[in-house]
């Protein structure tokens, strides 16, 4: 793994220290064996971070790896967050992947494993503008307008597996094929299915459809990824007026819908104009993309304080 700081604007950081290598024994290389999460940084504020502890604490849980130290992390990430360079604009994007660490071969686990920390710092897609309140002395958040979406469905179906679903596991073969299947047909995502016929999620973000003031999600018990924005969205809903409701979506339901949204912890709430042939409404998801950027705002987790020590 090799990294081009000026020519990409991305950098990776293992114990603080920046790196362009990885060693060949890693796990993470030979089966996947690890996971991530992926966080949008506005001027060195984290936002959701509760949420990404939240999956980081429950996927070391499921694979069996050694608890995390959230401390540790924050100061990992801030690390990384303070020599990136300033430069390449206020907004990051923050990419943290835990590895299972060094073993010889074979599939089971070392008995010593000792797990890596990796945090790689790139430059955002989008730029989050900063302000900070002078009698207050807060933070306020300027995100961009949401993006409305055109989008097809894709034939790379997501895999079943009830061990791993809902885990950012590091084996995303699925959506590395279906974004080839995204990139060929010049869309800006797709929907996937599973075997079952289930619709699940797109490529790299949750679907939602809302029909009768009901948010409509798909189960993820069988296929699929929690994402943190999904996660945090659940406890707002009730606040807003709707309903929250997770069951197994066909085909036919889908286009159905009254409207329809993708999240992901990079873009937030991105409302769907068009799917295949059928359109859709963007009022009530233009609602909740200001709702959820608000929210966002007002629970950041500011790195300035622990930038203070390392400096």
């Amino acid at each position: 793994m090799t990294n081009t700081h000026h020519v990409n604007k991305t950098v990776t950081y293992l114990n603080g220290q920046p790196i362009d290598t990885v060693s060949v024994q890693d796990r993470a290389l030979h089966y996947g064996d690890g996971f991530f999460t992926t966080l949008l940084v506005a001027d060195e504020c984290l936002l959701n971070w509760s949420a990404h502890w939240r999956r980081l604490r429950r996927s070391a849980e499921r694979l069996q790896f050694s608890a995390l130290d959230e401390s540790q992390l924050l100061q990992q990430i801030t690390q990384a967050v303070v020599q990136f360079d300033a430069s390449f604009g206020t907004t990051k994007v923050v990419k943290l992947f835990v590895s299972r660490g060094e073993s010889g071969r074979g599939y089971a686990i070392p008995r010593q494993a000792l797990p890596l920390v990796f945090v790689q710092v790139s430059v955002a897609p989008i730029q989050i503008e900063c302000t900070q309140q002078t009698v207050t002395k807060t933070q306020q958040l300027n995100f961009p307008p949401p993006m409305a979406l055109k989008l097809a469905f894709c034939q790379t179906q997501v895999s079943i597996q009830m061990q791993l679903a809902g885990i950012k596991h590091l084996n995303r073969l699925d959506s590395v094929l279906a974004q080839t299947e995204v990139r060929q047909k010049q869309h800006q995502e797709g929907i996937m299915l599973n075997a079952l016929g289930h619709v699940i999620c797109g490529t790299q973000s949750n679907l939602f459809m809302i029909k009768a003031q009901t948010i409509i999600t798909p189960k993820l018990h069988l296929s699929g990824v929690e994402g943190t924005t999904r996660y945090q969205l659940k406890q707002l809903v009730a606040g807003l007026g709707l309903r929250w409701q997770e069951t197994d979506i066909c085909l036919e339901q889908l286009q159905q819908a009254d409207e329809l949204f993708l999240s992901n912890a990079i873009r937030g709430i991105m409302p769907i104009q068009q799917l295949e042939e059928s359109t859709f409404a963007m009022e009530q998801v233009h609602n909740l993309h200001h709702a959820w950027n608000q929210w966002q705002a007002e629970n950041i987790v500011c790195l300035k304080n622990l930038l203070k020590d390392i400096k």
